[in-house]
């Protein structure tokens, strides 16, 4: 796999931002793999991906609104075979949901929307049941379509058109969206992907501020796997070896082969990096394992989900490959953007702020 950062911040970046655009003028459709899985973007496993409406995943910038009435389609191709074993379940998120730009942030389907499948179209609809504005418990509003649930199948390897609508209530394009579904023969060697499922419900770690030279409010969180699709647990952060790996700026990711909870870059298994990315000047800036009771570092399949999620779901429990991260801001104000990348895989990258005041 690439090592290019494939997830819904880096497509923001290349992107840039989205305004209403007639049909026969669609906008980018950037298409991502879903941040839950390991394989939903591999051929014959069930799809999982992310379809991006608006690429700016800055919390700051507004997203879609709806009026009661309104449609969002999804129009897969047909190559993606509906999973008739995974029943569309109109008044769930199980199939679909709308996300405000980051996981695990929702915009809450009950009382909002609908979904449904148009099988003459080959399509997934979100219909607004009532007004779905973009402020308020919904900020900053509808960004992204997480298909989910088995719903579809991923045929073979290549790419695919895919196309997005916003329908009116009387069945006029507001605007439209075009783009291509990249699936891939075989399951990458690693991946990475940022959660927040160690945080309450709808918190976003990224986009976060703290005065220079502090830490942030809010630990970061990566799902980590290795070969096979198996998590990656026992994972920290250490210090830099720029000798080594002269790559990784900002510090290394390394696993704790030998189960002493000191994490060793000569001894145990150098798994990726961190490249550091911050103002020009900046000193003490710096991302960090978390350290537990005991003084050792928690390491990643070791840090619990939130309470707040269902027990069935994990809540209160260790999450398999959830690798939590401390990052202190340097001493000069203004962005810092490390990206976090495993070898043989994929990378992220965070965006944090130092501000005065």
């Amino acid at each position: 796999m690439s090592r290019n950062p494939v997830l819904v911040a880096a497509l923001a970046a290349a992107l840039g931002a989205c305004s209403t655009l007639p049909a026969s003028n669609p906008h980018p459709l950037a298409v991502a793999p879903a941040p839950i899985t390991y394989d939903g973007h591999v051929s014959g496993q069930a799809t999982d991906y992310v379809f991006v409406l608006v690429p700016d995943a800055n919390p700051a910038t507004p997203g879609l609104a709806m009026k009661a009435g309104e449609s969002i389609r999804l129009r897969m191709p047909e190559a993606f075979k509906r999973n008739d074993q995974a029943a569309v379940k109109p008044d769930t998120d199980a199939n679909l949901v709308f996300t405000k730009g980051w996981p695990q942030g929702a915009v809450k389907l009950a009382g909002q929307y609908r979904i449904g499948y148009d099988g003459k179209a080959h399509a997934m609809t979100v219909t607004a049941t009532a007004d779905i504005a973009a402020s308020g418990a919904n900020a900053p509003g509808i960004k992204v379509i997480h298909l989910r649930g088995r719903t579809f199948l991923n045929p073979f390897p290549g790419d695919y058109p895919v196309a997005a609508e916003h329908l009116g209530a009387d069945g006029k394009v507001i605007a439209a969206w075009s783009g291509s579904i990249k699936v891939l023969e075989d399951a990458p060697k690693a991946r990475l992907a940022p959660t927040n499922f160690h945080l309450p419900p709808g918190t976003n770690a990224d986009y976060q501020k703290a005065a220079p030279g502090q830490v942030m409010p809010h630990r970061l969180g990566l799902l980590l796997w290795g070969e096979t699709g198996s998590a990656l647990n026992r994972v920290g952060v250490a210090p830099r070896d720029l000798k080594r790996f002269p790559r990784y700026t900002g510090g290394l990711l390394v696993q704790d082969t030998n189960d002493d909870k000191v994490l060793d870059a000569a001894t145990d298994k150098v798994v990726g990096g961190i490249i550091g990315a911050a103002p020009e000047g900046a000193r003490g800036q710096s991302a960090s394992s978390p350290r537990g009771a005991d003084g050792k570092p928690v390491l990643s399949g070791e840090v619990l989900r939130d309470a707040a999620y269902p027990p069935a779901g994990g809540g209160g429990k260790p999450n398999p490959g959830l690798l939590p991260i401390e990052f202190r801001a340097g001493d000069k104000p203004g962005l810092y953007r490390p990206i976090f990348e495993l070898i043989d895989g994929n990378s992220f990258r965070f965006t944090l702020e130092a501000k005065d005041g």
